[in-house]
């Protein structure tokens, strides 16, 4: 069902330790204007075509659109089956570690519609913990819950360019001054600067 839904590869990348001080560098180097890097070597920027190949994610599709808010305890009973309790939630969004408490273990002789359940809990987490993470790092918007409730309809949507178009607001957010930290896929932003890196101290 993940792979139907469009994340078979996003769930097969391993974490990896993120280097804070160079995602602040890079932070410090964004161009709000022109949504690139200004680099000594030239301007650089993350672009579909990265996200589609290190990422695995859709770039051509349906728009991830939808109501962006949502109850927490209205949305999860209707697509999990059971409500977070309040020391679980904070406005729309859910904490990551509610689902990984219930949902992280399916039950082998479970029914369609508890796998399903348990695949969208997994779906929620994975976009939350990776593309769509927030600022605050344990906690997903469960506005995203819909979008997973038919996973063939759902492998249909542009996840990568829903992604790209998040991390450039999350990167001109994080440039400004009065902001202190920063969202999205920061994966995707290291390991594409490290290649660059790379490239250009690899002799020709």
């Amino acid at each position: 069902m993940v792979d139907k839904a469009g994340f078979g590869y996003l769930r097969s990348i391993p974490a990896i330790s993120l280097d804070n001080p160079l995602i602040s560098a890079l932070v410090e180097r964004w161009r709000r204007e022109t949504n690139t890097f200004h680099l000594n070597v030239g301007e650089m920027t993350v672009t579909l075509k990265d996200v589609a190949l290190l990422l695995g994610l859709a770039i051509d599709g349906e728009p991830v659109i939808g109501i962006t808010y949502t109850a927490c305890s209205s949305v999860c009973e209707k697509y999990l089956g059971r409500s977070p309790e309040s020391g679980y939630t904070s406005g729309g969004m859910v904490k990551l570690s509610w689902l990984k408490e219930y949902f992280s273990r399916c039950p082998e002789d479970a029914p369609l519609e508890v796998i399903e359940q348990h695949t969208r809990a997994y779906l929620l987490y994975l976009v939350g913990s990776t593309i769509f993470s927030t600022t605050t790092g344990n906690k997903v918007p469960v506005m995203y819950l819909p979008l997973f409730e038919n996973f063939d309809r759902c492998g249909q949507y542009a996840w990568g360019a829903a992604a790209l178009a998040f991390l450039y607001r999350a990167l001109g957010n994080a440039s400004l001054k009065t902001q202190s930290t920063i969202s999205g896929c920061l994966t995707l932003l290291q390991v594409i600067y490290l290649s660059v890196l790379v490239f250009f101290l690899t002799p020709l």
